[in-house]
């Protein structure tokens, strides 16, 4: 027990050091921005969630050593592994409605701000441990990030009207969960790298994408998905590719259920829609509505 005691005390001293760099890197653009680490938690999104529904909608980062009840998309699970996974949430009041796509463009332009930060911080850790240099980031739509066809990490997204905030307003909860070393028990899975190649903690990692993401969640109010679609377009991994499509409502490709439909993915479009052409025609998904394999060839 004291072993373990000692292990959580180290991510956590990691974590905080990771915090004092995270508020001094975005003094400029979010000068009131609060940030919290936590040794252990349920969810860091549930923990933000709930203080939304009870006014409490200051700009927030919070960061788990442990999570024990994480949850991703469509009430999948997802765990935190104490300095093996990097899982943190940020909650913000946005004014979505007036943004095209919303909270599900919202989801993309999230993807890329990470992908965008996990590349350049690893292509500087390589540089400085002679690592070989690290392949780019690919992002599977609508909320997935891909390293050689294996799933990195997720997103997951919520929203909630909040007391004090104009109408025009939510409270808006960004949860990340990152594979940032070890094996993931998933075969699906993969990590940023492997604990026999160099030492890199889940804070180096927040430390590199929490002030990206948060300016680029910024940019996303003002000026929506539109300008970012031809570089998420350079992630796309489902570009292209012929793919299943998931969505009946309680059925899910991971649970055996056949596809929907068949199609060829297409890309996204300004909205953050993904295009499909399918034996109908033509069609646009909304993340909310549908979940998406690539077929084997």
């Amino acid at each position: 027990m004291q072993n373990t005691a000692q292990a959580l005390a180290t991510v956590v001293a990691d974590l905080n050091g990771a915090a004092e760099a995270i508020w001094l890197a975005t003094q400029s653009f979010c000068p009131a921005l609060s940030l919290e680490v936590l040794p252990q938690c349920a969810s860091t999104n549930t923990v933000l969630m709930d203080r939304g529904r009870l006014g409490d909608t200051q700009t927030t980062l919070v960061v788990a050593a442990e999570q024990t009840a994480g949850r991703g998309r469509r009430g999948r699970q997802w765990l935190a592994h104490p300095g093996q996974t990097l899982t943190f949430s940020l909650g913000i009041a946005l004014n979505l409605d007036q943004v095209p796509g919303g909270g599900s463009a919202l989801s993309l332009a999230v993807g890329l701000a990470v992908a965008d930060a996990l590349d350049a911080g690893m292509a500087s850790f390589a540089s400085a441990t002679g690592l070989a240099p690290h392949r780019p980031m690919g992002l599977k739509w609508p909320n997935d990030l891909w390293i050689g066809g294996r799933n990195l990490g997720g997103i997951l997204i919520e929203a909630c009207p909040a007391p004090g905030l104009p109408s025009s307003q939510r409270w808006v909860v960004i949860g990340i969960g990152l594979n940032v070393q070890g094996t993931p028990s998933a075969p699906e899975a993969t990590s940023l790298i492997r604990p026999d190649q160099a030492a890199l903690t889940i804070g180096q990692v927040w430390q590199w994408v929490a002030p990206t993401l948060i300016r680029r969640v910024h940019a996303f109010e003002r000026h929506g998905f539109a300008p970012l679609q031809e570089a998420y377009a350079r992630r796309d991994v489902l570009l292209g590719q012929q793919i299943g499509l998931w969505s009946t409502p309680g059925q899910s490709p991971g649970d055996g259920y056949p596809p929907n439909q068949i199609g060829l993915a297409q890309g996204v479009d300004t909205f953050g829609a993904l295009v499909v052409h399918t034996d109908q025609g033509q069609q646009t998904w909304s993340s909310g509505d549908v979940s998406v394999r690539p077929r084997p060839n």
